[in-house]
């Protein structure tokens, strides 16, 4: 049994590097707490396909975004540890550069084929939340989950 927990978690924290990697390839810098938060959202996705939202929506996207946590506080919070590990894995490795509270990737040139594409919806989700301060987004999120 405990070797399947062992498998099941390197299983988790290669996916969420993966999934960590690809984010900050495509925004070059983010935070921490944003990071985390899109990264599970991007892997839930993945997994449940059909969102009520898509790239045309620009009204409160921030907002929309983080209410796809709703319901689902058990699996974020599940994932939460996976996701930091994954990026402390990765600023080991000096892929990722963690520089205060924001996470920087210095060269995006092996880029890998992207396994976990976010949606246009959660892409603009993302460049947006760089306009909202850390403590306000933690407040939504929280409000969400």
């Amino acid at each position: 049994m405990r070797q399947l927990n062992v498998e099941i978690e390197s299983i988790q924290v290669s996916i969420f590097c993966e999934v960590v990697l690809d984010i900050l390839r495509k925004h070059r810098s983010l935070s921490i707490n944003k990071t985390i938060v899109f990264a599970y959202l991007i892997k839930k996705e993945r997994f449940i396909p059909n969102s009520v939202y898509n790239g045309n929506n620009t009204q409160d996207i921030i907002y929309k975004c983080l209410s796809l946590l709703s319901g689902d506080f058990d699996g974020f919070c599940n994932s939460v540890e996976f996701i930091i590990k994954a990026i402390h894995i990765l600023s080991n490795k000096g892929v990722v550069i963690v520089e205060n509270d924001l996470l920087h990737v210095e060269d995006s040139s092996d880029v890998s084929e992207i396994a976990y594409k976010e949606t246009k919806f959660i892409e603009k989700a993302i460049e947006y939340s760089k306009y909202m301060n850390e403590k306000q987004f933690m407040k939504e999120v929280t409000a969400n989950v």
